[in-house]
This record gives structure tokens, C-alpha cells and sequence, in this order.
């Protein structure tokens, strides 16, 4: 696979493009949920985006882990960091998981 590298900059202008797109398809998310670590600089922005159209969502940055120690994998994922969610969150409001 080959690899294609982008400087900050442009990451940044891809996210609000992202958010853009979402905006557009009139999904307007009450949670933002960023996969750290690759996730989570592109929800912040998606988040700002939304924040300049007057729209405010929550957000929060969640982290998974599986290794346990040096090349070293255990069978199940753990997930860190849902507590908040799980007690602000309702059944009304949309999600957008960003990884």
C-alpha cells in the first residue's frame, strides 16, 4: 500500500470540507465523537465547522486499546472514555463517530 502524506494545513482544510459535506446533507450532530489518535484533530474541526454555522455540539475525544504489551495483541478492544457519553447522550440526538 502506498502511503499519501499531507502537510497540517491541509488536513485541516479536508476536515472542514468533511464537515461541510455533513452540513450540507443537513445531519447536525448533538455528539462529536473523535477516535483518538487519527480521529481526533479532524472532529475538533468538524466541531469548529459547526460552531461557525451557530450550531453547537458536544464533543469528546474516546481512545481504544488491545495490546498489552510489546507485539502483544489482546483478543478483545477496550474502549476508554465513553462515561461522558454514555451520561449525556439520549436517544434524540444524533452521534458522528469521527476515526
Amino acid at each position: 500500500m502506498q502511503k499519501t502524506y499531507i502537510t497540517a494545513q491541509e488536513l485541516l482544510e479536508s476536515s472542514f470540507k468533511l464537515a461541510h459535506k455533513i452540513y450540507i446533507d443537513g445531519f447536525c450532530p448533538q455528539f462529536i465523537v473523535g477516535i483518538w489518535r487519527g480521529g481526533t484533530p479532524i472532529g475538533i474541526a468538524v466541531q469548529e465547522y459547526f460552531e461557525y454555522k451557530g450550531i453547537s455540539t458536544d464533543h469528546i475525544s474516546v481512545r481504544t486499546s488491545s495490546y498489552y504489551g510489546i507485539n502483544k495483541q489482546s483478543k478483545k478492544v477496550r474502549v476508554h472514555g465513553l462515561h461522558y457519553l454514555i451520561e449525556n447522550a439520549n436517544s434524540g440526538g444524533g452521534l458522528l463517530i469521527v476515526d
